[in-house]
């Protein structure tokens, strides 16, 4: 990509020291209950590592991020793009460049101005290193001054800026080194004031923001993987929100919902059993097909998540335009595995219990996210069902970080249960997914295929919607047949809120959801 600038002066600036502003009826988090009745809290099921949203995308960050930093535009509910940093847009299709202009009063937290050349190093990083595909659409980017800049495309894109809306904008490092573990800064309606560890990150409101103060105080992130008990917190007011809450608490919901909001919809994330195929065990597609059929996915659902969730057919995920229509789930059917098996060269030892080939058992090490109470017992199921056929399954659960590290571009692991989002408005992510970008191996385990490849590529390539949507649907047919991983299912989840705020918007825990939490007014005092 060739970057042009056009030169201008660079205003010195001095570092100024955040100070504890303190606004009218405002108070920092804290008092004798460790918060002020003002201080939205917040539950999150996973660990909060660096708040760092170039490097950290699954994580508890996550969550924090849509408060903490700013987006060139948000979409509203009705999905159409309004204003956030960027307050004026336009793209000329003969050109294939959207012109940006910034508004001129956006500030970081630690006082620097939002300014184009930070735009150009959040692409340069966050959208590179997130979604390299996208941003390798990008043909150059023009600065034409603080608040004007121009990306021209390789190609016809008037979507483009519906795609990397969720791009945090960062800091550029020229003008501050920032730490974004113990000190994140952005440009949101928080900024940073305190962390615990991995347990707990608090936000306070931010006296500068553009949009004018937050309705809030503060918001206290507190790291909880015990959702049964964030439900039991959110009843006795300990609480405010909780992410996915247990499938048991499910049934109480009528009883509440003049103290809560709830958002009751089917996960668009999906849950796979992804496997090493580079892993000789795991390098035959028939013996993946085996292995799916071995998992009764169905028992799954209506016993493990309580009938709350679908089983997973697919990489598309459930409800996609872009599903193949035949698609459908593999079947439970343990005698297939075993047929399957014995035809890759599979044969049981002199006990009849445990499968061997050229002298090695199938046996192997399943990586689970440590703290997650129902992939735990999901993974347990799935360790039985294996066993029932002769395949040993050893469980390992590990941290966030480790388990994103071996398995995310990597491939030093064996099978990992993890979660994948289906494609609904972004066909670009299947690239980062399943297809390697340049030198890096695919973030799904390094799993590559060349027909996979062609057929996402083309239909990225394409400016026909109609064969776009076939290129796709082909691409899930052929996804499914080789069976990378094993499609288990997507959760009905369940996000709750107590109603001591009011909300102006329909309670959601997406990202455009979280961001609009800054409106949230209290006025329920416990």
């Amino acid at each position: 990509m060739k970057i042009l600038m056009r030169p201008f002066w660079v205003i010195v600036l001095f570092a100024v020291c955040l100070c504890s502003c303190k606004g009218p009826d405002r108070e920092e988090p804290g008092g004798p209950h460790g918060y002020n009745e003002n201080i939205l809290r917040f539950d999150v099921a996973v660990a909060i590592t660096s708040i760092d949203p170039s490097k950290i995308r699954a994580s508890g960050s996550s969550l924090i991020y849509p408060l903490l930093f700013s987006y060139l535009c948000v979409p509203d509910e009705n999905g159409d793009l309004q204003p956030d940093l960027a307050q004026n847009w336009s793209y000329d299709l003969e050109t294939f460049t959207w012109s940006i202009e910034l508004r001129p009063d956006a500030f970081f937290h630690n006082r620097l101005p939002v300014t184009s050349t930070d735009i150009y190093y959040s692409m340069e990083n966050v959208l590179k290193n997130v979604c390299p595909n996208l941003f390798e659409f990008i043909e150059h980017i023009a600065v034409d001054s603080d608040t004007v800049f121009r990306i021209r495309l390789l190609k016809n894109d008037p979507g483009f800026l519906k795609k990397i809306w969720d791009m945090e904008i960062l800091c550029s490092p020229d003008k501050a080194n920032i730490d974004y573990y113990h000190f994140p800064v952005g440009s949101g309606p928080f900024r940073f004031q305190s962390r615990d560890g991995e347990k707990q990150v608090i936000l306070t409101a931010n006296p500068d923001y553009y949009r004018g103060w937050p309705s809030l105080g503060g918001v206290i992130f507190n790291y909880q993987p015990d959702k049964e008990k964030s439900w039991a917190r959110l009843l006795a007011g300990e609480t405010d929100i909780a992410h996915e809450i247990s499938p048991k608490n499910y049934e109480m919901i009528q009883s509440y919902e003049d103290a809560f909001y709830f958002d009751h919809y089917i996960s668009r994330f999906y849950s796979i059993l992804l496997y090493n195929t580079v892993e000789p065990l795991f390098a035959d597609p028939n013996v993946r097909r085996a292995l799916a059929h071995a998992v009764d996915r169905q028992y799954i659902v209506e016993h493990i998540l309580k009938g709350y969730g679908t089983v997973a057919v697919g990489a598309m995920g459930a409800g996609s335009p872009f599903c193949h229509p035949d698609a459908r789930p593999l079947s439970f059917d343990p005698e297939e595995a075993v047929r399957l098996l014995k035809n890759a060269g599979w044969r049981y030892d002199e006990n009849g219990r445990h499968l061997i080939k050229n002298g090695r058992r199938f046996e192997f090490t399943l990586l689970v996210l440590m703290g997650a109470q129902v992939e735990h017992v999901v993974s347990r199921f799935i360790q039985l069902c294996f066993s029932d056929i002769g395949v040993t399954v050893q469980i390992l659960p590990v941290s966030m970080d480790e388990m994103y590290e071996k398995y995310n571009r990597n491939n030093a692991f064996q099978a990992v249960l993890t979660e994948f989002t289906g494609v609904y408005n972004r066909p670009e992510y299947l690239l980062e997914l399943w297809t390697p970008a340049e030198i890096k191996l695919s973030e799904a385990g390094g799993f590559a295929h060349s027909e996979i490849t062609r057929l996402l590529n083309m239909s990225i390539q394409t400016q026909d919607p109609n064969l776009k949507k076939q290129y796709l649907r082909q691409a899930d047919a052929l996804i499914i047949s080789l069976q990378p991983g094993m499609f288990l299912f997507h959760k009905t989840a369940l996000d709750v809120m107590s109603k001591r705020f009011d909300l102006p918007y329909a309670f959601s825990l997406s990202y455009p959801g979280i961001h609009r939490l800054q409106d949230a007014k209290l006025v329920r005092v416990q």
